[in-house]
Order: C-alpha cells, then sequence, then structure tokens
C-alpha cells in the first residue's frame, strides 16, 4: 500500500467523502441513512463539523480519498455538550486493510487535545458490525448498551451497539 497520509478534510475533498458516504448508505446496515445524502446536505455537516472547532479528517493513499472520520454533536441539548459522536468511514477497497483503526487513533488524539471533548460515543449500527465493534474495543471504548431492533432498513429491523471512551 502507497504511503497514508491523515489530515483535516478540505473543501476539494467533499464529493470524494460523499461517495464513500453514499455508498454505506446504498450498501449496508451500518447507516441508517436510507437515501443518499446531497452534495448540498453534506457541504452544510462538513462546515457545521469545521465551524464547531471539531476533528473531520480524511485519509489518503497517495491521491485518493480512502477514509474519513469525524466528530459530531452528541445530542443538541446543552447538557450533553461535552459528549460527541463518531463517525467513520473507509472506501470499500480498503476495508480489512486497519486504515479504521488509524482514521478512530488520530480522530482520539485530536479530540485530546480540545478540552470541550470529555467523552466519545459510538453508535454502531448492526450488532454484526464486529469490524467496527472490534475496532472501537481495541481503541479503548467500552460496551454500555444495546437498542434491539431501532433501526429499520432494507426490510430489516437493525439494533444500535453503543460504545463509549472517556478522554
Amino acid at each position: 500500500m502507497k504511503k497514508i497520509v491523515i489530515r483535516s478534510i478540505a473543501k476539494r475533498d467533499i464529493k470524494d467523502v460523499l461517495s464513500i458516504y453514499n455508498y454505506y448508505i446504498e450498501n449496508s446496515l451500518g447507516n441508517f441513512e436510507e437515501n443518499k445524502v446531497s452534495l448540498g446536505n453534506f457541504t452544510k455537516l462538513t462546515n457545521r463539523i469545521i465551524s464547531k472547532n471539531l476533528p473531520f479528517t480524511v485519509c489518503c493513499n497517495d491521491k485518493s480519498i480512502i477514509g474519513f472520520a469525524y466528530l459530531q454533536e452528541y445530542r443538541k441539548k446543552s447538557g450533553y455538550r461535552f459528549t460527541y459522536e463518531n463517525s467513520i468511514y473507509v472506501h470499500k477497497d480498503y476495508t480489512d486493510k486497519g486504515i479504521g483503526n488509524l482514521l478512530l487513533k488520530n480522530l482520539i488524539k485530536i479530540s485530546k487535545k480540545n478540552k470541550m471533548i470529555k467523552n466519545i460515543i459510538a453508535v454502531i449500527g448492526d450488532s454484526k458490525n464486529y469490524s467496527s465493534i472490534n475496532i472501537h474495543e481495541n481503541n479503548g471504548f467500552k460496551k454500555i448498551g444495546i437498542l434491539k431492533k431501532v433501526g429499520f432498513k432494507k426490510n430489516k429491523w437493525i439494533d444500535s451497539i453503543y460504545m463509549q471512551k472517556k478522554l
């Protein structure tokens, strides 16, 4: 594999990142969205994350985006202001190569520098998403609960696994 670089997202990356995101909407149970996200809406999400000084990183192999990770507000109520939810997606051609683990390690490292981030919550779609569960466990996340059959996609009921890392 060529040299891997993890860096902050740039405006020029948004289309490639959105392509990876929309792939998982269409082809997995890990993301509970059922319809592709538009470029406009994804750009708004990206801008909101960046404007709140939260990490949004991309992983590049040569000049291609092969994965990304970000934090966003866990909930909008003020009492949750120190808790954030992470998202990690890896291009389908680069799964099971350690990219998700690198992205999560980097996300944690960046988060520790921000005094507003005390907790990271992983909301993992599909209790059979063993790769995501293992990556989080290997990076110090603890399982804190399972919400049974809270998502419905592709005519299937889907669990959500909740994991937490205290910084």
